[in-house]
C-alpha cells in the first residue's frame, strides 16, 4: 500500500516536473519572439530615419507613385490617342465632316478626363501607401507586446508549477518578479519605437503629398496643353478637306445631319451673298438710262 502510495506521489512529481518545463520552455520562447519581432521594428525605423533623410526620397516616392498611376491607364490612354489619330485622318473623307469634328472634339475632351482620374489614382495610391506603412509600425508594435503578454501569463503557469513541485519561495517569486520586469519592458520598448516609427512616417508622407500634388496638377496642366493641340490639328483638317472639295460642297456633305452649323452657314452665306450684291450693281448699272443734261441757255 505504501508503495502504491510513494509511486503515485513519484508520478505526480515527474508529471508536475515536465509540465513545469514545457512552461518554462513556453515563457522562453514568447519572450525570444518577441525580442526578435523588437529587433525588426528597431531595424525597419532606422531604414525609415534613413529614407527620409534623403534629399530626393520624397520625390523618388512620388515618382513611383506616379509611374504606377500611368501604368494603370496607359492602355486606355494609347488606345484613345491612336482613335483620335485615325478619325483625324478620316475626317476629310467623312460624309458629315462637322459632325466628325464634334466627335474629335469629345475625344479629345475624354483623354483630358482621363488625366484627371490619373492624378485622382496618384492621391489614392498616396493614401495607400502612407496606411501601410503606418500599419507596418503599429502590426510589430502590436505583435510585440502580444508576445510579451503571453510571456508573463506563461510566467505564471511557472510560478504556479514551481510551487507544486516544492520550488523555494524565493526562486518561484523572484522568477515571477523578474518576468514581470521583462515583459513590461519589453512591452513599453516596443510602444516606444512604434510610437516614433508612426511619427516618421507620418513627417516623411507629408513630403511626400506635396510631391503627389505637383505632379497630379502636371499631369492635368500637360492634358490641357495636348487638348489645345489637337484642337488645332481639327481645325487645320477641317480647313483642308473644306478647300479641297470647295465650300459648297464641302457644306453638302453634312446637310442631312441635322441643325446646320451656324459658323459653317456664315461661312458659306457671306461670300455668296458679296458675289450677288455685287452682280446686282452691275446690273442695275448697265439697265439705268444715262440723263442728258439740257444745254445751257445763257
Amino acid at each position: 500500500m505504501w508503495a502504491l502510495l510513494l509511486l503515485t506521489s513519484f508520478v505526480q512529481v515527474v508529471a508536475q516536473s515536465t509540465t513545469l518545463e514545457e512552461v518554462q520552455h513556453e515563457y522562453e520562447k514568447a519572450l525570444k519572439q518577441g525580442n526578435e519581432t523588437l529587433k525588426e521594428l528597431q531595424k525597419w525605423l532606422e531604414g525609415i530615419e534613413a529614407s527620409a533623410a534623403k534629399q530626393d526620397e520624397a520625390d523618388n516616392v512620388a515618382s513611383k507613385i506616379q509611374h504606377e498611376a500611368e501604368e494603370d491607364f496607359s492602355d486606355q490612354k494609347e488606345s484613345m490617342l491612336s482613335d483620335f489619330e485615325k478619325k483625324l485622318g478620316d475626317l476629310s473623307k467623312a460624309t458629315d465632316p462637322y459632325m466628325a469634328a464634334e466627335e474629335l472634339k469629345k475625344l479629345s475632351k475624354d483623354i483630358v478626363k482621363l488625366a484627371k482620374k490619373q492624378a485622382k489614382e496618384m492621391k489614392k495610391k498616396y493614401y495607400s501607401l502612407r496606411s501601410e506603412e503606418k500599419d507596418k509600425a503599429q502590426d510589430m508594435m502590436q505583435a510585440i507586446q502580444k508576445d510579451a503578454h503571453m510571456a508573463m501569463k506563461t510566467a505564471r503557469k511557472v510560478e504556479h508549477f514551481g510551487r507544486k513541485v516544492g520550488q523555494p519561495e524565493a526562486e518561484y517569486e523572484g522568477n515571477i518578479g523578474k518576468a514581470e520586469k521583462t515583459t513590461e519592458g519589453l512591452s513599453g520598448r516596443a510602444e516606444k519605437y512604434g510610437e516614433k516609427a508612426e511619427h516618421v512616417v507620418e513627417h516623411f508622407f507629408e513630403k511626400v503629398e506635396d510631391k503627389v500634388e505637383d505632379r497630379g496638377h502636371q499631369v492635368e496642366k500637360e492634358a490641357k496643353a495636348k487638348a489645345q493641340e489637337r484642337a488645332t490639328k481639327i481645325h487645320e483638317a477641317m480647313e483642308k478637306a473644306q478647300s479641297s472639295s470647295g465650300p459648297v460642297a464641302f457644306f453638302l456633305r453634312g446637310a442631312n445631319r441635322g441643325p446646320l452649323d451656324p459658323e459653317a452657314l456664315l461661312s458659306l452665306l457671306l461670300p455668296a451673298t458679296g458675289f450677288a450684291m455685287l452682280g446686282l450693281a452691275f446690273a442695275w448699272g448697265r439697265r439705268t438710262p444715262s440723263l442728258n443734261m439740257p444745254p445751257s441757255l445763257g
